[in-house]
C-alpha cells in the first residue's frame, strides 16, 4: 500500500520532520497500545511496524504492516485522543514522534491539504480491502497473499519474520498456520525452513 503522504513532496515531508529527534526501538518493543491517549504521530524512519488490534478471545488482528518511510497513527490528527490500535516493532526500528499541531501547521497551506484529503481516502480503501480479506480469505489465501504483496509471485523467499510473527500478520493463531504449513508442505506447494520459504507455482492460485 502506497502511504498516505508518499504524493506530498520531499520539502513537506522535510518541514513536517525538521528539528524533531528520532528513538531507537528495540525489536518486540510496544511503541502503544490500544485505547492509549497520545497527541503524536510517527515516522518510521527504518525497520517494520505491525499495527493490530486485540480481539475478546485474545487474538490479536493484524491490520497494517509499517514500512520505512510510512507515517501511522493519523487517525489522533482529527478524529480522537487515543490510539484505536497497537503498535509493536516487528524488528529493531527507528522513529519519529511528531505532535499532532506541527501538522495541523502546514495543512493551513490548501495545496497540501486538499492532497492529504486524496491520500487519506485512499487509505480508507485500503482498510477496507484489509476487512474483506479478514471476511472472505482462509489462512491459506491469507499467506499467499501476505506473501505476494511483500515479495511477489517467487518461487524462493527469505522472510524477515518467523512463524509467530507471520501468523501475526494474517491476523490467525501460530497453531492455525503451522497446520496450514504442514498441509502445503505435504502436498508439495510450499517448504519452510529456518528463514527460507520455497513456493510451486500452484501455491499462488490460492490469492
Amino acid at each position: 500500500m502506497a502511504d498516505l503522504f508518499t504524493h506530498l513532496g520531499e520539502d513537506f515531508m522535510e518541514r513536517l520532520g525538521d528539528g524533531l529527534p528520532s528513538k531507537n526501538i528495540a525489536r518486540g518493543t510496544i511503541i502503544f497500545m490500544e485505547g492509549q491517549e497520545g497527541d503524536h504521530f510517527f515516522c518510521l524512519l527504518r525497520g517494520q511496524v505491525r499495527l493490530f488490534r486485540s480481539t475478546g478471545d485474545g487474538r490479536e488482528v493484524t491490520l497494517h504492516m509499517v514500512e520505512a518511510g510510512d507515517l501511522f497513527a493519523e487517525i489522533v490528527l482529527f478524529e480522537r485522543d487515543t490510539y484505536p490500535a497497537s503498535a509493536v516493532a516487528v524488528e529493531d526500528c527507528s522513529i519519529r514522534a511528531i505532535p499532532r499541531e506541527r501538522l495541523l501547521g502546514l495543512l493551513s497551506e490548501a495545496p497540501l491539504r486538499e492532497e492529504f484529503i486524496r491520500n487519506l481516502v485512499g487509505k480508507m480503501r485500503f482498510l477496507s480491502q484489509q476487512l474483506y480479506v479478514l471476511a472472505t480469505m482462509d489462512v491459506r489465501q491469507r499467506l499467499a497473499r501476505f506473501l505476494a504483496v511483500r515479495f511477489g509471485q517467487v518461487p524462493l523467499i527469505t522472510l524477515d519474520l518467523n512463524k509467530q510473527e507471520t501468523a501475526a500478520a494474517i491476523s490467525v493463531r501460530p497453531e492455525t498456520l503451522s497446520r496450514a504449513l504442514a498441509a502445503l508442505k505435504d502436498e508439495g506447494l510450499l517448504g519452510w525452513s529456518g528463514k527460507t520459504i520455497t513456493v510451486d507455482p500452484r501455491f499462488w492460485k490460492d490469492i
